[in-house]
């Protein structure tokens, strides 16, 4: 029979069985070209031999699954087949790799849209009832083995928040004690942000509810999840790392760019990993620290058949666990994230452990561990550390190609909410002062805390339904952005109340009325005030007492929108006669310029409505614009308002009509055009505009989105605007396709190296559109540098190998360096979030969000080596989305930038305080003198910095409750030791914490100062015990 049966194939499987030891299951195929025979399977290796039957061959090829001992080493396997007689039939030499014994770590989890399949409420709600499931499905598997018991990873936070606050204490304790025991895990953040977007204190907050469930009730939070959001901004490993994060583990959707590149280079990242499949580096912080990062594809294992059966999974799984072997993956252990349904937002299943719970009943390995994510990776870092420290470290951005572009469908409220990432921080640092020197008895502490969850959930992702409109889309649109409005009120609210709580304290002993001006940032400032008469009042109006009557006097309750009085707003008739404004530090006058808004298209912020309120209240159209000398850090000076027999200030003369300038700068504006022709720096002797630029400078620019066609301002009028004293102004007006009124205001301050370029325009309804305005500046080998949220990127080499360089969300300031003549240039957006560096360049929007493909998508332009020129693009908006995002959008939209030019590159600062001031301006109160404050009467700062790279991004209450919290970012990229001083309080205890407060060690304290080093980009957080 020898040469009559042969193997044709011995076939190893990573399946094992536990028989009185564990055995491998091993496919054989055997070809028999005589007749039918009862065999016996021999396996030999080194001195042992195992025999098992294979019962009668047939004739022809068969298949037979044999279990096998377990071998544990590499060896030369000898397979041979016996008849009864012993005679041998055929033999066959393997060369054996033990097969892994694979555990599979099943994560079930839901990801979190807080929108997209419903309206925002309505998703709220029904995760109500997915945790009321999970706390059954545990309890009913509380009998189970220990890995098939039902888990849940809780992705995001701000469900479980709303569970806890909304439902009974019973029910609560329920969910809490399932987390303490492992069956709930909980993630590090509190949405899938779309980070980017993110203010340098929001990005830090975005840990804080996480960081207080922990505290408050001993939970673990080891890792992050950002899912779904093809980018990360590079601040995020700093916030993480700082925090005690070990792991962010994002699902990234891969999909969305089908064979095309996604947001980095496989190659260089993935190495030969199919995409999607699961692969680790380490992500090094701009401050030096790192964090691991663990990548896998949405789609990743999702097919293996969990949410199906067990004979999917038989089908399936051994596949998936050879391939990741043959592709050299190094872990024992695999991660599989499914949901428990093909739904966003799904509700949880018990199906994926009834699967679980069948295969481990017949299979030893692969073992499937019903888990959370902390179950997982703790497991890989105490079994695989040298492979971890093998890993590759990345450093740099992820651009995020889709979501920063769809945040522009809803470009008002996008405004509103990245002003309010600068508005909340000061609110709280005013507050926490006010609180802590005069007391502040309003719920402040829980407005700002509203307000920066309310900015959180504006800037995460999920913008809209997944039909890009229809009645329910505009109920999502109303949701989404209301979050911004109230984010901006909250903050605006505890401001106003916390500045005039402040004054009052002021010990102002002349009568008559002043003006206090605040200074938010840790520098010394001169800028430009512009003081409205009368102002919108803040949402609370809290009631007080007031005595009335005389002797017989009775208590009446009253309501204002300052604490405990009305407010002090000078008549209009003080305004309407001549008056000075005096420098109560130094004695002398300072210029001013009256200005009246009586244009409802004017390029500030109400125009149109303080020209129609105006009209019965002359107060909220006027306003006083000087420059305030020398206001001190974090503090106040003091201007007092004196009548005189006559003016004393000329409104200044107009010269040429299309041409302005101060000390600084010399700007000429085509009337043609209306395009900023030159732009010289007189202390530079430097030409800043590109005269040979594709489009002007200032100039609007208007693209279709499935043409790229462009269109340009039309029906031109240029006109000088301010002649004054203070300010001098070029406005142009116009309009353009998509858009029927534009109005362009260029402004110069005298004493202030500044050029502000202030826009408005009406959006119709056209669909399809991209809005733009372009500053392109003569450097002809340019290096850009930005800020984002506590972070400086130079693209494109602080970025991941091969992602996108077509677009960035920017914080504060872009500095584009002129290398060869060693002069930079700063430009500041305050209101939109998006630029474009080096040129216009195609929209890199996936194929899982943009409506039309834009043409040549993808165009190679969307990464570039590179930046050949000094250009800048602002992005302001687009209206081209197929899902989540909206197809239009109308209104107007109120545009602010802000340039200065320097010598030397950012590291010298300016860029720094120039972004920081223009998006913080100079905060006037009105005040009169009542000789009853304990405050200096001309000049105070309540914290200062020592040193000038060093931001202090906030100032509040500990979470502890114990003293206060003052966060610093070392934003310059140098070693500093740096001295904190608070003139009116009293340092009795000092301590370097982590970024969620969580003390570290001591620091030196002495009186009033306390000092410590920080570390190049380092955010230094140190809570303070004070007292005055």
């Amino acid at each position: 029979m020898k040469g009559m049966i042969n193997f044709k194939n011995i076939e190893q499987t990573c399946l094992f069985i536990n028989e009185g030891g564990l055995k491998n299951l091993v496919k054989i195929t055997v070809f028999n070209g005589g007749k039918s025979v009862k065999a016996t399977l021999s396996v030999s290796w080194g001195l042992n031999i195992y025999k098992t039957s294979l019962g009668v061959l047939k004739k022809g090829e068969s298949v037979h699954y044999i279990y096998i001992p377990d071998i544990r080493e590499n060896a030369d396997i000898r397979f041979t087949i016996h008849d009864d007689d012993d005679n041998l039939l055929a033999e066959k030499v393997v060369k054996w790799r033990p097969k892994r014994r694979w555990l599979i770590y099943l994560v079930q989890y839901s990801h979190h849209d807080l929108g997209y399949t419903d309206m925002p409420q309505n998703v709220l709600n029904e995760y109500v009832d997915f945790y009321d499931s999970i706390i059954r499905y545990c309890e009913e598997t509380d009998d189970w083995s220990e890995e098939v018991k039902f888990r849940y990873q809780v992705e995001q936070l701000w469900s479980f928040l709303h569970y806890i606050k909304t439902q009974p204490r019973v029910k609560v304790e329920k969910l809490i004690n399932l987390v303490r025991d492992g069956r709930i895990g909980i993630s590090a953040l509190l949405a899938n942000e779309v980070s980017g977007l993110c203010g340098h204190e929001e990005i830090i907050r975005l840990i804080y509810p996480a960081s207080r469930l922990r505290k408050a009730y001993g939970f673990s939070v080891e890792v992050a999840e950002l899912n779904d959001v093809p980018g990360l901004s590079w601040g995020l490993a700093t916030v993480l790392s700082g925090a005690g994060v070990k792991v962010i583990a994002p699902l990234l959707p891969r999909w969305y760019y089908g064979r095309y590149a996604p947001f980095w280079d496989e190659s260089k990242i993935v190495a030969e990993m199919p995409p999607s499949f699961p692969a680790a580096f380490w992500w090094r912080s701009l401050n030096g620290d790192k964090i691991l990062f663990w990548y896998q594809g949405i789609g990743f294992a999702r097919d293996v058949g969990f949410n199906e059966s067990y004979d999917r999974v038989l089908e399936n799984l051994p596949k998936l666990l050879d391939t990741l072997e043959e592709k050299g993956y190094p872990f024992d252990a695999v991660l599989i994230r499914l949901t428990g349904g093909d739904r966003d937002n799904s509700p949880p299943s018990l199906r994926q452990c009834t699967v679980a719970r069948e295969w481990n009943g017949k299979w030893a390995y692969p073992k499937v561990i019903v888990s959370t994510l902390d179950d997982f990776f703790r497991y890989i870092m105490e079994n695989y550390g040298d492979v971890l420290n093998e890993l590759p470290t990345f450093r740099g951005e992820i651009p995020d190609s889709d979501y920063p572009v769809g945040a522009t469908s809803t470009m008002r409220a996008t405004i509103v909410n990245r002003n309010a990432h600068d508005l909340i921080p000061s609110a709280e640092k005013f507050a926490t002062i006010a609180d802590l020197l005069l007391g502040l008895p309003y719920p402040w502490r829980e407005y700002v805390d509203k307000a920066y969850e309310h900015s959180l959930l504006y800037d995460e992702h999920t913008w809209g339904l997944c039909c890009p409109f229809g009645p329910a889309q505009e109920a999502s649109r109303a949701e989404k952005t209301l979050h911004a409005y109230k984010a901006y009120s909250l903050a605006h609210d505890v401001l106003v109340k916390s500045l005039n709580r402040i004054v009052d304290g002021i010990n102002l002993s002349g009568k008559g009325y002043y003006i206090v001006v605040f200074n938010s940032l840790p520098w010394s400032r001169t800028d430009v005030v512009r003081l409205q008469l009368l102002e919108p009042e803040p949402c609370g109006h809290p009631m007080f007492e007031v005595k009335v009557g005389g002797e017989k006097h009775t208590t009446v309750l009253l309501s204002s929108p300052v604490l405990g009085r009305h407010p002090y707003h000078p008549p209009a008739e003080l305004f309407e006669k001549p008056f000075r404004i005096v420098d109560l530090e130094t004695g002398r006058e300072v210029i001013h310029q009256k200005v009246v808004v009586s244009d409802p298209k004017t390029p500030i912020p109400f125009a149109a409505d303080r020209v129609g309120v105006g009209r019965y209240e002359s107060r909220f159209a006027c306003e006083v614009v000087f420059v305030a000398e020398d206001v001190p850090p974090l503090g106040y000076k003091v201007y007092k308002i004196e009548e005189v027999e006559e003016g004393r200030h000329s409104q200044g003369k107009s010269g040429e009509p299309y041409v302005i300038e101060n000390e600084f700068y010399r700007v000429e504006v085509d009337p043609d055009s209306g395009v900023v022709v030159s732009l010289y720096d007189k202390e530079l002797d430097q030409e800043l505009v590109d005269a040979t630029a594709p489009h002007g400078f200032g100039q609007i620019v208007v693209r279709e989105s499935d043409s790229s066609k462009q269109y340009l301002m039309e029906n031109l009028r240029v006109r000088r605007g301010f002649d004054g004293p203070v300010m001098k102004s070029i406005v142009v007006e116009g309009s353009a396709y998509g858009f029927p009124a534009i109005v362009e205001e260029i402004i110069l301050y005298n004493g202030v190296k500044k050029v502000d370029f202030s826009v408005r325009v009406l959006k119709d309804s056209t669909a399809l559109l991209e809005l733009y305005v372009a500053f392109p500046f003569k450097i002809d080998k340019p290096r850009f540098t930005y800020e984002g949220p506590n972070i400086v990127v130079t693209p494109p080499r602080d970025q991941l190998p091969g992602s996108h360089t077509c677009y960035y969300p920017v914080q504060h300031w872009v500095d584009v360096y002129d290398e060869e003549k060693g002069f930079g240039v700063t430009w500041s957006s305050i209101d939109a979030h998006l630029v474009m560096l080096g040129g216009l360049w195609p929209v890199g929007v996936s194929f899982a969000h943009h409506g039309v493909t834009p043409p040549g998508y993808p165009s190679r332009k969307l990464r570039v080596k590179e930046f050949k020129k000094g250009h800048v693009y602002s992005f302001v908006l687009e209206n081209n989305f197929r899902t989540n995002f909206y197809m239009t959008q109308t209104g107007d939209i109120l545009l602010r930038y802000s340039l200065t030019s320097h010598r030397g590159d950012w590291r010298g600062g300016v860029a720094m305080k120039h972004g920081w001031d223009a998006s913080n301006p100079l905060i006037p109160i009105f005040a009169v003198g009542d000789g009853k404050g304990v405050l200096p009467a001309e000049i105070c700062s309540f914290c200062e910095v020592d040193q000038p790279n060093i931001l202090v991004m906030a100032l509040k209450p500990s979470e502890d409750g114990g003293g206060i919290t003052i966060r610093l970012w070392e934003a310059l990229g140098r070693e500093t030791m740096v001295r904190v001083k608070l003139p009116l309080l009293r340092i009795e205890e000092a301590y370097l914490t982590n970024l969620v407060e969580e003390e570290l060690k001591p620091v030196e304290a002495s009186g009033d100062t306390v000092t410590l080093t920080v570390k190049p980009f380092e955010v230094a957080t140190l809570k303070l015990k004070t007292r005055m």
